[in-house]
């Protein structure tokens, strides 16, 4: 009761291949939708240098390029202790399933 900011403020995680303008469209989408503190996109690919600077104008979004996942997981656990973590399934953010495949 009275940590009702607190319970309602999310970070949400994503595990990506690639990440690509669908995918960041996904993300406003999704974040519009719900309510989240910060959204982290770990990949193990650099994306390209367009998709970064869309990034930059999403302010609660952070790319992370890691291959290693829950290395990255954890040390945003850290960071974020008394904020409710969620693992999002990429297919959620893109919202159209079908353009994911290409890679």
């Amino acid at each position: 009761m009275t940590d009702t900011k607190q319970s309602e403020e999310k970070i949400l995680i994503a595990k990506m291949r690639r990440i690509g303008f669908v995918h960041l469209q996904g993300v406003e989408k999704y974040l519009e939708k719900h309510t989240a503190k910060k959204c982290f996109l770990i990949t193990p690919v650099k994306p390209h240098e367009n998709v970064f600077k869309h990034a930059e104008k999403i302010q609660s979004l952070k790319i992370i390029i890691s291959s290693d996942f829950q290395e990255e997981k954890k040390k945003i656990e850290n960071e974020y202790p008394d904020v409710e973590i969620i693992t999002v399934d990429p297919y959620q953010l893109a919202g159209r399933d079908g353009m994911l495949d290409g890679a």
